[in-house]
């Protein structure tokens, strides 16, 4: 929003012009010097965090002049502006976070956009208020609070007697919402897949490209639909969300004794015995559903286990999760990055899973500029996946409940699950 055009101008730059006329909520002024800045800051050895924008191959930025800029990377990045999407790539107002420490930077942000932080209580709330010298179209509220409610059962009350306005809510509660008065129920699309992820070294069977496949026709994805979805859903083939899918590609349908008869081919006639882990709360119903469908064709899962955070992070970081489920959102939407969970390189690549095809074309992907090309070996990466049924059993992509009040309008959940456009928001006069 901060660009008005961007456009690669040769293999290793891209030019951006910047919008004009645009200040940052202390006061100073949106140019090209901020763009350098704000790009260049993560990349450098000093820099005390390693952000999302970090392992792109940024050499530096050129200021042509206020408000143009050249992006020079030391390699193609043909998904540059997506890229630039990233939490990492915000852009920063120099002077206010050159003279503050990290630490005391994030809990005194400055922006561009339509609110400006005013209050923080921890664990409680974030209050904003309207920027009245925001560039763009004027929110007609004044203040924007978020609330920090961790039992589901008490924010559905704060939505249905109208202490909130937009909440997240579950599936088995969307029914008390569609039934009450003064509020919406909205159904969004989502990035965000609801996922089963092998670690294939957690049991020597899921090695074999015939022990994957035979878990994804054991689980029955459509009823996981119908009943943790409320069949606002479509299940997904591969990892790769619309609309870089390869259309030629069906989903595994649900058939068991065809399940059975795979794992009996491997060398498991009788199965074997595995644990299930679950981080997203949310997961959990439907995680400990398909357990169950695994479990009659043989392959047994002994326990579910829902873990918190701080305990799956290091798992997940080490490799040594068991068999899992998550739920997964890649916000920028293009196959490097819908795949990159899988990729041997990934710091938190839980699967352990390794094919030499898959791996040399994904290094031709991230820098092939010519898109009937990418659109060749995305399609041929997504085929190798499909074909050996792992290493992530891909459910279904997770639709996006919220409860909205009527004296809300123009709000719809963003699909990438990771940032709202609140700006957009309208309260009915």
């Amino acid at each position: 929003m901060l660009a008005t055009s961007w456009e690669p101008i040769d293999d290793l730059t891209w030019e951006l012009t910047l919008r004009e006329g645009v200040t940052f909520h202390n006061g100073a002024p949106f140019n090209a010097e901020a763009v350098k800045f704000s790009i260049e800051r993560p990349h450098h050895p000093d820099f005390e965090t390693g952000d999302k924008i970090i392992d792109v191959p940024i050499s530096h930025v050129d200021i042509i002049d206020d408000y143009t800029v050249h992006i020079v990377t030391h390699e193609p990045v043909p998904i540059l502006p997506q890229r630039l999407s990233r939490n990492g790539a915000f852009i920063l107002e120099p002077g206010h976070y050159s003279e503050l420490s990290q630490q005391e930077s994030s809990r005194m942000p400055v922006g561009t956009g339509p609110f400006k932080l005013v209050e923080w209580v921890r664990d409680q709330r974030i209050v904003m208020e309207r920027n009245e010298d925001y560039w763009g179209p004027m929110p007609n509220f004044d203040r924007l609070v978020y609330r920090v409610i961790p039992e589901p059962a008490t924010m559905l009350a704060e939505v249905l007697t109208g202490g909130v306005d937009i909440a997240p809510v579950s599936p088995s509660n969307a029914e008390d919402v569609r039934a009450a008065e003064g509020v919406d129920l909205i159904v969004g699309d989502s990035l965000v897949r609801a996922v089963l992820i092998v670690n294939v070294n957690l049991h020597e069977a899921f090695n074999d490209p015939r022990v994957l496949q035979a878990m994804q026709w054991a689980i029955d994805t459509q009823a996981l639909i119908d009943a943790f979805a409320l069949g606002e859903a479509e299940q997904a083939v591969t990892m790769v969300n619309p609309p870089n899918h390869n259309p030629n590609l069906e989903p595994y349908g649900y058939d068991p004794d065809k399940a059975r008869e795979l794992l009996a081919e491997a060398g498991y006639p009788d199965g074997f015995t595995v644990e299930l882990d679950v981080l997203h709360p949310d997961a959990f119903d439907w995680a400990e559903a398909a357990a169950f469908y695994l479990t009659e064709v043989g392959i047994n899962i002994s326990q579910v286990n829902m873990l918190s955070r701080p305990v799956w992070l290091p798992r997940n970081v080490e490799g040594t999760l068991n068999l899992h489920a998550h739920h997964w959102s890649a916000g920028e939407n293009t196959p490097e990055t819908d795949m990159w969970a899988t990729h041997p390189d990934r710091p938190s690549n839980s699967t352990n899973w390794f094919n030499q095809e898959w791996y040399d074309l994904y290094a031709e992907l991230v820098r092939t500029v010519d898109q009937d090309r990418r659109t060749e070996i995305n399609h041929r990466m997504q085929e190798i996946l499909h074909a050996e049924g792992g290493p992530w059993l891909t459910q279904f992509r997770v639709p996006l409940f919220r409860a909205i009040s009527d004296r809300v309008a123009h709000y719809y959940p963003h699909p990438s699950f990771l940032v709202e456009d609140f700006a957009q928001i309208r309260l009915v006069e």
